[in-house]
């Protein structure tokens, strides 16, 4: 054995670029492939890390009439099923988001849950500290925090025990720490207990995620009846739910569901990665085989046996993977971190993200197998080849015949093909990005800024809804009304601290900036034609956003038709709204819609607001995303959300330069203001880093790709030469110049590389659907994306057999007439 590695040693010294070449080319293909592949795995495949997991599932609406199911869940519809569902061992419903609290006078903007008491027994986690909250609790009050929190805030999780937090107007005592590792939903640092039923009861009011932990011995399929059942009950006996069903999906599904069509798409390129990796690795195989059929033809003459020939070419097949998996090891780790460093942030478990050896070890078996099977063939071929003629023959001449040739030929074919797949894929998703940075976002976001703020109060406006008495309603009735007036002082003084920071231009408010997070979808009825009531279904929807009158002018949105909105639209005053663009050509196509009223599912639904003006359309979610029917409603008559509003200022100078002033300026005079400060350009960014994060690693794929694809090109075509020695000098011997034979040489490569340009064409053409499938609609066919690929493609082929067809150009006559 020992000997036949010293000798396959001394046979890979001999063929330095081959030896590698291929250790190179596998490094990077293993690598990279493991490194994509065990972030699928991590994400997509491995069990969640609960207790129980696979009995834990996400519950969904389900909308028969449109076949289209979402992750929430109705009010009364989720109190019912906990109640009657038996299949259950618990059920939670939560809600998630950032926001404020406040610790020992410190105000803190982080990510908060708001669950039910059954969430810890649901999610099955054990506390570090302390306990979990009480499924049997009615009322929620109490707390709980991550062990990392505990120890950034109290110095350990015991000390956390007993510490208070306020928060939503309410003091909460911390009962228990959960675990390092445990952060569901999301990133999730503080839970908050909230009442054993939803605060709003409504059927139609999707407010809250639901999940449950089925019942040990329950199966899937029993508990999907039981579901079906429960669903059929409640079309009969109530009108809101005679269209939906309640259904429940593995809570994994739910987690990953999003993101599993970006990880499948970079597992397709990273496959792709791989086949070239594989046909560049035979072809380079084919080409030493080649050169080697003559050589083992002589030792097979001279009594050498065909096991001992076998076992020599398959160990160094051995040692040149093993070399190629230490690349691809030491490859594999940092690009892990990088990929973990450069992922977008709504990729869940990205720190349960680890190396994954069982993905390297099959990659190495792969590969493996390719090279072996490429390894034997020269051996094979020396079973039929005559050891006399191979002896007469000269290596200038070659033993190669036509059908070898023409495999080499396409196996090239195959990786530019391959290779101008990624490469159109890439330059795709960059022109796409390119054409969203260009469009018009239809407001202006140069030195704008925006402040996700939380006034941490120490009220809570009362609930009289359900009061018997006339008096006590009343009280309470004017009480809460006072609260709402004393919200929107404090909003318009903080609007006014903010407005004297010196730099700023303007500032104003409003509940759910664009690129941001927090506004709400309302079904509405237009008076005259629509009746808004329990059991009126097909109402259209609209976004809606409470704001300052200011805000229009501080942002730059134009104000078509109507007026603005102004501090005369107080909570007293009647209500109006106003529509953007978009509203008015779905709702009053050829019509004014000024005097139009509108009454919709917010906080006054038994009034009709009335349109005072339209403004222009606004790009809300991202650069690429159509704008959206939407209502701006004054925060004044919509006081209860003041506290939670986004402030947005406009200022003089460099926005990113003005961040921390204006976060000092508000840390100063309002203390109890929780805020997180970023500047608008930020935020479009963030909206986008999802398809940045594709592009780079759809252009890495392409880059490899095209580098692997010219080491092919460069290897077939230096081999072809080598083989046509003799002609090329016959050639020059006969009066062709070396201009021709330059020529010539080109033009076979090139010959080869057009026809997989042609082919990758084909095939990427119908890929394009699938990438759009993800990354959202794509043109059918982009011609300058196209031609860009096919030339970088072309030029790199140019480039890689350019130097060989020089060797060819400079062959000397009488050199290999003399051979001869």
């Amino acid at each position: 054995m020992i000997p036949g590695i010293r000798h396959a040693m001394r046979s890979l010294r001999r063929s330095p670029a081959f030896a590698l070449t291929v250790i190179a080319t596998l490094g990077i293909g293993i690598g990279l492939n493991s490194a994509i592949f065990t972030v699928v795995d991590c994400v997509l495949l491995r069990p969640l890390g609960y207790r129980d997991a696979d009995r834990i599932v996400a519950l969904r609406t389900h909308v028969v009439d449109e076949n289209r199911s979402f992750a929430r869940i109705g009010g009364d519809d989720y109190s019912d099923l906990s109640r009657q569902i038996k299949g259950f061992e618990s059920t939670a419903y939560y809600q998630s988001y950032p926001d404020g609290i406040q610790i020992g006078g410190e105000a803190l903007y982080l990510p908060v849950a708001n669950v039910s008491p059954g969430f810890g027994q649901v999610m099955g986690v054990q506390p570090v500290a302390g306990r979990i909250f009480q499924a049997t609790d009615t009322v929620g009050h109490e707390a709980m925090v991550s062990a990392a929190f505990a120890r950034d805030h109290f110095s350990s999780a015991q000390a956390a025990l007993g510490q208070v937090i306020r928060y939503g107007g309410d003091l909460h005592p911390i009962v228990g720490v959960l675990p390092d590792g445990f952060s569901f939903p999301g990133k999730t640092t503080v839970w908050i207990e909230e009442n054993a039923a939803p605060n709003v009861s409504n059927r139609t009011a999707y407010n809250q995620y639901a999940v449950a932990k089925r019942r040990a011995g329950v199966s899937a399929e029993q508990l999907s009846a039981e579901l079906d059942a429960f669903s059929r009950r409640l079309q009969h006996d109530f009108v809101e739910d005679h269209h939906k069903t309640i259904e429940a999906v593995p809570l994994q599904e739910q987690i990953v569901g999003k993101i599993r069509p970006t990880l499948h798409l970079l597992m397709g390129s990273v496959a792709i990665v791989l086949l070239i990796v594989c046909a560049n690795i035979m072809h380079l195989q084919l080409v030493r085989a080649t050169r080697q059929v003559r050589a083992v033809t002589i030792r097979t003459a001279l009594g050498a046996s065909r096991r001992s020939l076998t076992s020599g070419a398959l160990l160094e097949v051995l040692l040149l993977a093993a070399a190629g998996c230490v690349v691809a090891f030491l490859l594999e780790e940092p690009g892990l971190r990088l990929l973990v460093r450069i992922a977008p942030a709504d990729i869940p478990r990205l720190n349960d993200i680890h190396l994954n050896f069982d993905v390297l070890l099959f990659s190495f078996f792969v590969s493996l197998l390719v090279m072996g099977v490429a390894a034997i063939l020269p051996i094979w071929r020396s079973w039929h080849i005559d050891p006399a003629s191979a002896l007469r023959q000269d290596a200038s001449r070659g033993t190669e015949g036509r059908s070898t040739l023409r495999l080499r030929n396409g196996f090239i074919v195959a990786e530019v093909a391959l290779t101008l797949t990624l490469s159109v894929a890439a330059t795709l998703l960059t022109r796409q990005l390119i054409q969203q940075s260009r469009q018009d976002l239809g407001f202006s976001a140069e030195n704008l800024i925006t402040l996700d703020s939380h006034a941490i109060s120490t009220d809570k406006i009362p609930d009289v809804s359900n009061e018997s008495s006339p008096e006590l309603r009343a009280a309470g009735e004017e009480a809460a009304r006072a609260l709402r007036l004393r919200r929107l002082t404090n909003l318009d003084a903080t609007l006014e601290s903010v407005a004297s920071v010196p730099g700023v231009e303007s500032a104003s408010a409003i509940l759910g900036a664009p690129m941001g997070f927090g506004g709400s979808s309302v079904r509405y009825a237009v008076k005259g034609r629509q009746v808004f009531a329990p059991g009126v279904e097909n109402l259209p929807d609209a976004d809606l956003h409470p704001v300052t009158p200011g805000l229009f002018a501080t942002m730059k949105i134009p104000l078509l038709r109507g007026r603005a909105l102004t501090p005369e639209d107080r909570f007293d005053a009647p209500p109006v709204l106003l529509i953007n663009q978009a509203l008015a050509r779905q709702v009053f196509p050829n019509q004014d819609p000024i005097g139009q009223q509108i009454m919709c599912g917010y906080d006054r639904v038994s009034s009709w607001w009335t349109i005072i003006g339209v403004v222009g359309n606004i790009r809300d979610s991202s650069p690429g995303a159509d704008p959206y029917p939407t209502f701006y409603v004054p925060v004044a008559q919509h006081p209860d959300r003041a506290a939670d509003v986004q402030l947005v200022v406009r200022t003089r100078t460099d926005a990113a330069a003005m961040v921390e002033a204006l976060r000092n300026r508000l840390k100063a005079t309002h203390p109890e203001i929780a805020i997180q400060a970023t500047t608008m350009r930020e935020n479009i960014g963030d909206t986008q880093q999802s398809q940045r994060f594709r592009i780079v690693l759809f252009g890495s794929f392409a880059a490899i790709s095209i580098l692997l694809a010219a080491v092919g090109m460069y290897g077939v075509t230096a081999y072809s030469v080598s083989q046509r020695r003799f002609e090329f000098g016959l050639r020059v011997a006969l009066g062709a110049n070396r201009a021709q034979v330059l020529g010539m040489v080109l033009r076979d490569a090139l010959q080869v590389a057009l026809l997989g340009i042609a082919i990758g064409v084909v095939l990427t053409l119908s890929l394009v659907r699938v990438l759009g499938s993800v990354v959202g609609k794509l043109p059918a066919f982009d011609a300058p994306a196209y031609a860009l690929a096919a030339f970088a493609v072309l030029l790199i082929a140019l480039f890689a057999t350019l130097l060989p067809a020089r060797a060819a150009a400079s062959v000397e006559p009488m050199d290999v007439l003399r051979s001869e």
